[in-house]
């Protein structure tokens, strides 16, 4: 019968959620783990029993560098006694859902695994199970595995002992005896797992918080412990509602306690993204003559907005900075990370994807990039003179965007744009359906205030003529970030 994940998994319960939550800091690591060799962790499930898992506490998939998968089935108890008597249930059940596991249709032969994690095991016995184990797997044939119980064989009366226990229970488990064929494919495929985290001075949790320290930025790795305990957090609420994680969830799921590195299987891309960015940055001119005014407040005021909205338009006349504002928060964006800046001029292709092939990025799929972005770096798309993109470009932008709005894991995801104040019905014209479902805030960025003016005058004495002329003449000089040489409809 199918029983609730509450009641099977228990959100309290300790060990299995440090279990489960050992494997979850190996996906955040990308990293390998007990149970499967020569693959790294991809997915961490938990409960999983109605969802057809007979071992359905922690299911761990692997996978290695051509992308083949394998998968580690656990039951998770925090002691375990190995032998066949009535009343060992635990050992009984573990046995009987692992030969359920071995007979599932999609099993991988010499490549899946399953057993048992445990905290407390007799150590002869959990020797003898491993050794057994290990011989099932270095023997190719059932012939050669039954040669080492043959009379003269290797195998010691411990290991024969346990042998005839676990072909007992199987025998119970399948309604008939099993083949030594059976026998040995069995063992080939069972592991047990010791895990040391509930006793003063257990090792695991070290080494699971080690493993988050290396995945976190270095202001932040200090939070390595908090992280850990987030972690277990999750693992253990996650097993009362049968949950999974990948690991741009668990990533979404802790980017909020800290601030991480660049995955390594994503760190050229969120590089390469931020040279576009830091290049992208320096063809806005943010000087006049020389001169760099500081206009702080309207950063301020970019943030103030982006508290409450999730799009910020940075809208003026030519001239007025509001390139120069985008690029000022580029910069800003980037001493604390990668980030995505997109620049009219410089797109190329008609889609994500062939942008991305035409900047010689890995081609990893968008969700996951923007989600490890934004845990890396800052979770804020920026676009400059979003209202000059060509029509052939305009679907770069909507492929970025609608994966912005449709995934709840880049809910944390804003997009900061420049545009001229005669650009916004362009822009509703092939982004309105975006822009009426996401909550959008308007900066305007208006002519120099008599501050500035008065700041730039100082500088340029030739200038303060002009600058504090008449209305008409203040109108234009007040906005002097021109491209020098360019089109009156590209200033700005």
């Amino acid at each position: 019968m199918p029983q609730s994940p509450e009641l099977a998994g228990g959100e309290g319960f300790t060990f299995e959620g440090d279990a489960a939550a050992f494997y979850l800091a190996a996906l955040l690591a990308e990293a390998y783990a007990p149970g499967i060799d020569d693959r790294t962790v991809v997915r961490v499930s938990v409960q999983q029993r109605d969802f057809g898992e007979p071992l359905d506490d922690v299911i761990v998939d692997f996978e290695d560098a051509a992308k083949n998968l394998a998968r580690l089935s656990l039951q998770v108890k925090r002691s375990l006694t190995i032998s066949k008597a009535k009343a060992n249930t635990d050992f009984c059940d573990i046995i009987r859902d692992s030969w359920a596991t071995l007979r599932k249709p999609n099993f991988r032969i010499k490549s899946d695994r399953y057993g048992a994690a445990v905290g407390t095991v007799a150590p002869s016995k959990e020797r003898t199970l491993k050794t057994l184990c290990d011989w099932a797997r270095e023997s190719v044939t059932a012939a050669h595995f039954d040669a080492r119980f043959a009379q003269g064989g290797s195998a010691s009366e411990d290991i024969r002992t346990v042998k005839n226990d676990v072909a007992a229970l199987l025998e119970e488990a399948n309604g008939a005896p099993c083949t030594s064929d059976e026998v040995h494919l069995f063992l080939a495929h069972f592991v047990l797992i010791q895990f040391d985290f509930l006793r003063e001075g257990a090792t695991d949790p070290p080494d699971a918080i080690n493993r988050i320290r290396d995945c976190l930025a270095p202001d932040d790795a200090a939070k390595a412990p908090l992280v850990w305990s987030r972690v277990v957090q999750l693992a253990r609420a996650s097993a009362g509602k049968s949950g999974q994680f990948d690991r741009a969830r668990l990533v979404r799921s802790i980017s909020s306690v800290a601030r991480l590195r660049a995955a390594t299987s994503y760190r050229l891309d969120l590089d390469k993204l931020t040279a576009l960015a830091r290049s992208y940055a320096h063809l806005i001119p943010d000087d006049v003559g020389g001169t760099k005014l500081d206009r702080t407040s309207l950063l301020e005021r970019i943030d103030d907005k982006l508290a409450r909205a999730r799009v910020v338009q940075v809208r003026g006349l030519p001239g007025s900075g509001k390139s120069v504002l985008v690029r000022r928060a580029v910069e800003r964006a980037i001493e604390l990370g990668p980030i995505l800046f997109l620049k009219a001029e410089q797109l190329e292709g008609t889609s994500w994807i062939s942008y991305a092939t035409s900047q010689g990025l890995s081609g990893a799929p968008l969700e996951q990039l923007l989600v490890e972005l934004g845990a890396a770096g800052t979770p804020i798309l920026f676009i400059d003179a979003i209202d000059r993109v060509e029509k052939e470009h305009q679907p770069i932008i909507i492929d970025v965007i609608h994966t912005i709005v449709e995934s709840p894991r880049l809910d944390n995801w804003r997009v900061v744009v420049s545009l001229r104040d005669t650009g916004i019905e362009v822009l509703r014209n092939w982004l309105g359906n975006y822009l009426d479902v996401l909550k959008v805030e308007t900066l305007g960025v208006d002519q120099l205030s008599d501050d500035e003016a008065e700041t730039l005058a100082k500088a340029k004495p030739h200038l303060r003529p002009l600058l504090f002329g008449s209305a008409r003449v203040q109108e234009i000089v007040r906005r002097p970030f021109f491209y020098e040489g360019a089109e009156p409809e590209l200033r700005g």
